[in-house]
C-alpha cells in the first residue's frame, strides 16, 4: 500500500452467510476524494473466507471475529485496488482463487490490520 491518505469506506449493508457455500456481501459508500462517493459491493465467496482462516491459523496470527475480518478485509481490497488501478469497480469479487496457496495475501492482509 503506498502512504496515500487512508481510504473512508462506511458499511452500509452486509449480509454474512453462515452456509458453506456463497457470497459474503458488503456495501460501502466510498470516499475517494473531491467529493466523490463511490457505491461498492464487495462479494467474499465462502471457501476464500475458510482458505483465509487456514493460512492465517497456520500462521498463529489471532483473527476478529467474522463480521469485523470480512469488513476490514473488504476494505483492504478497496484500498488495494485504488492504489493499484486508482479507481475501483462498482463490484469487487474476492474467490478462493485469489488467495495464493503460500499465505503472502493472507501475511500483507494480518500486517495491515496489526498496522491499522
Amino acid at each position: 500500500m503506498s502512504n496515500a491518505p487512508p481510504v473512508r469506506a462506511v458499511l452500509m449493508a452486509a449480509e454474512v452467510k453462515d452456509a458453506s457455500h456463497g457470497f459474503n456481501r458488503l456495501v460501502f459508500k466510498v470516499d475517494v476524494g473531491r467529493s466523490d462517493m463511490l457505491t461498492t459491493t464487495v462479494l467474499i465467496s465462502q471457501d476464500a473466507y475458510r482458505k483465509l482462516i487456514a493460512q492465517l491459523l497456520r500462521a498463529r496470527i489471532h483473527h476478529a471475529d467474522r463480521i469485523s475480518l470480512l469488513k476490514a478485509w473488504s476494505r483492504w481490497e478497496i484500498t488495494a485496488r485504488l492504489d493499484q488501478f486508482g479507481s475501483v469497480a462498482p463490484t469487487v469479487t474476492i474467490t478462493a482463487g485469489d488467495l495464493d496457496d503460500s499465505g503472502a495475501y493472507a501475511m500483507d492482509l494480518a500486517r495491515s490490520l496489526k498496522a491499522s
